[in-house]
């Protein structure tokens, strides 16, 4: 049921004489059709589709999902340069050691056209960024990454589908570029694209959670499990000689990826549902993932971060899951971990934060999920009018969680350790928008599909006492969630 239409022609052409993006659009009522229904009608059609969406959580984080189903560009940073492709045009630029000003660059001729009732994302740079990023903030951290690996993958959509999750809309965008011609021609090519869309989904959606044809294994440690516990003993010798307070060692699990990823989506998505999910396919690799934790978010000129430290698993019944949250809060342990990644967290936006404007608005809240239980502290600021996006990002990637304290110190140790790149592992997808605002979480709990094989990692963070049997296990329980995901696609037999 189509409910509005979007901006009128003469609205438009009054937008083109201040913006260089305007969105084109339809409303529609979308009360029978599910972000993941509409994902398996465009999935195949591109080879750059995304999802981005929340399954837990209320208004403030869940309210829209956002399914871009092509990409007017795509932008690619390698060790030495950053690859710009639109069409059949590619442009290298050398980055000499400074990717985000690239980016930036890339990012300064767009000009959103503001039009009422449209959510905080219209277009921008979607994808992720490599843990090994942080080589070109902080060069005393190496790149391990191979020259041809990508440290960072963007997609520049052309058409997004967003839904309201609370007002069971889903409102179809085309994004007009002025730079592409007049704007009478753009607008009918614009709304030409728009019914396109909607034809599109018109169609009915193959909703069955397809059972893999050839099963795929659950992915298994790359290492036995004495390298990971000499990891382990190597920190804490670190840690007992001055150098370092705590440190995050990852492992890597390997496994064959299965032919359906949607299906693999849709069931991490059951089995593991967190505040940021996301199905990430570009030419390189395609990301799953099901992360719970905010990175970096700037709305507006406001600044947030929400440090995550402590875990216990949730009860089978109210009485136990309050009483495992009284353990996590009384637990001396986890509450200084948490309190050390707080400070690390002030200090970082403090890097770009009007003076006086750094908060912590939520102090060590316990935050339930669908299988565990989070110490969560939330941290704001308001950043400097010379400062944008790609400055916040910068002042704080990597998150501390992922890395140690003191924090340059332990990502010297972590290159030094791991015989692997992280890739994005303990890295960040999200948003750049056009608007000047951004949204990135921590690249945790992602399956990283290439060439047929499924690569993902975890890890556990090392202090003074930690046990290297106990922390191995936890690496392996963390990624057992993956596992349980792939056996939802085996198939079973009938009853």
């Amino acid at each position: 049921m189509l409910l509005d239409t979007f901006p009128a022609t003469d609205q438009f052409r009054e937008h083109a004489r201040h913006a260089t993006v305007i969105p084109v659009g339809a409303k529609i009522l979308a009360d029978t059709e599910t972000p993941v229904s509409v994902l398996t009608r465009f999935a195949d059609a591109s080879p750059n589709v995304f999802l981005l969406e929340s399954a837990e959580g209320g208004e403030q984080w869940g309210r829209y999902s956002f399914l871009g189903v092509s990409a007017r560009a795509t932008v690619t940073v390698y060790r030495n340069d950053v690859v710009y492709r639109h069409g059949i045009r590619e442009t290298r630029t050398p980055h000499n050691g400074a990717p985000l000003d690239v980016l930036r660059a890339l990012m300064k001729p767009y000009t959103l056209a503001e039009l009422p009732g449209l959510p905080r994302f219209c277009g921008g740079l979607v994808g992720y960024f490599a843990y090994e990023m942080i080589h070109f903030f902080e060069t005393r951290v190496p790149n391990n990454l191979p020259p041809e690996r990508p440290l960072a993958e963007f997609i520049i959509p052309d058409a997004l589908l967003i839904f309201d999750n609370i007002a069971h809309t889903l409102t179809v965008l085309a994004l007009a570029f002025t730079e592409d011609g007049e704007p009478d021609a753009l607008y009918h090519a614009a709304t030409a694209r728009v019914n396109d869309l909607l034809a599109t989904l018109a169609r009915p959606a193959d909703t069955a959670l397809r059972p893999a044809r050839h099963p795929a294994a659950a992915p298994a440690p790359v290492h036995a499990p004495g390298h990971f516990t000499d990891m382990v003993q190597a920190v804490k010798h670190h840690i007992h000689e001055g150098n370092i307070i705590q440190c995050v060692i990852s492992q890597s699990f390997v496994g064959p990826a299965p032919d359906d990823l949607v299906s693999l989506y849709r069931a991490q998505r059951y089995v593991n549902p967190s505040p940021y999910l996301f199905f990430l396919k570009s030419q390189g690799c395609t990301l799953i993932g099901s992360s719970p934790e905010t990175m970096i978010r700037l709305d507006g000129r406001t600044a947030c971060l929400r440090p995550i430290a402590g875990t216990r698993p949730r009860g089978a019944t109210e009485q136990e899951d309050r009483k495992n949250a009284d353990s996590l809060l009384q637990d001396e342990k986890e509450r200084a971990e948490h309190l050390m990644l707080v400070d690390l967290g002030r200090n970082e936006l403090g890097r770009v934060a009007l003076p006086g404007t750094v908060q912590v608005t939520d102090l060590m809240v316990v935050e339930r999920y669908s299988h565990v239980m989070h110490l969560v502290s939330n941290i704001t600021a308001d950043i400097e009018p010379r400062h944008d996006a790609f400055d916040l990002f910068q002042s704080s990637f990597p998150a501390g969680t992922l890395s140690g304290a003191p924090k340059i110190r332990a990502m010297e140790i972590i290159a030094e350790l791991e015989d692997t790149p992280r890739g994005p592992y303990g890295g960040a997808v999200g948003y750049f928008s056009f608007d000047g605002n951004m949204d990135f979480c921590i690249c945790i709990r992602t399956a990283v599909v290439e060439h047929g094989r499924l690569t993902l990692r975890a890890g556990a963070g090392i202090v003074a006492d930690s046990d290297p049997d106990y922390e191995y296990r936890e690496t392996v329980n963390k990624a057992a969630a993956m596992s349980r995901a792939l056996e939802l696609l085996r198939p079973r037999p009938n009853p």
